[in-house]
């Protein structure tokens, strides 16, 4: 995203009621901002919409609003914004197995869930710098050329008619032996993506 000048430094993570905005660059923009604009100007779109994440389904929704209709009304979060690089972990109130969101990119959200939790062990590491520990981090995986069966696959084509497989990845030689002859394509009835990694 920095390459083709997408990135967008900005984000937060929203934990409870309190907006974690990731400030540490000076372009950033706080992102609760809006949030916070909104809840003020639509309270009643806002209270509605709680309402029905607090219930869950719709169905539960009608019957809740019944009784709330009845009792007490539901009210809104205090929500609050912080700085995040200013924030411990420590310093949040949080439970074990509710999702939480994190903001980035503008409008892509990734929901957060914190499903263990223990206290530090004599066989632990016991440097807090250490902290949070990486426990599993997904290997990237490489697919081969199809053709050669060499060279680590950089396109991958589909609905090419002289392709072995539907889709099919190519090494940059592969790639352009068998779809261009003296500099020209030879045939553009089919798609091609550049292919990194999965």
């Amino acid at each position: 995203m920095k390459k083709v000048g997408q990135y967008d430094p900005s984000g937060y993570f929203l934990v409870e009621d309190v907006f974690c905005n990731d400030t540490r660059e000076p372009s950033a923009i706080d992102y609760s901002k809006p949030i916070f604009k909104w809840l003020e100007h639509c309270r009643n779109d806002a209270l509605e919409k709680w309402e029905f994440i607090v219930a869950g389904e719709q169905q539960q929704h009608q019957k809740q609003k019944a009784f709330l209709d009845n009792n007490e009304k539901l009210q809104l979060p205090r929500f609050k914004a912080v700085h995040m690089q200013k924030t411990r972990f420590c310093d949040l109130g949080f439970r074990l197995g509710a999702g939480y969101l994190y903001c980035h990119q503008g409008d892509c959200k990734h929901l957060i869930v914190i499903r263990d939790m223990r206290l530090i062990h004599p066989e632990d590491v016991q440097s807090r710098a250490s902290y949070p520990l990486i426990t599993f981090q997904s290997k990237l995986r490489f697919r081969k050329c199809s053709i050669c069966k060499i060279y680590k696959a950089t396109k991958v084509t589909v609905d090419d008619k002289w392709a072995l497989e539907n889709p099919c990845y190519f090494c940059d030689l592969c790639y352009y032996m068998l779809h261009y002859a003296n500099g020209s394509l030879l045939y553009s009835d089919f798609s091609v993506y550049d292919y990194l990694h999965e």
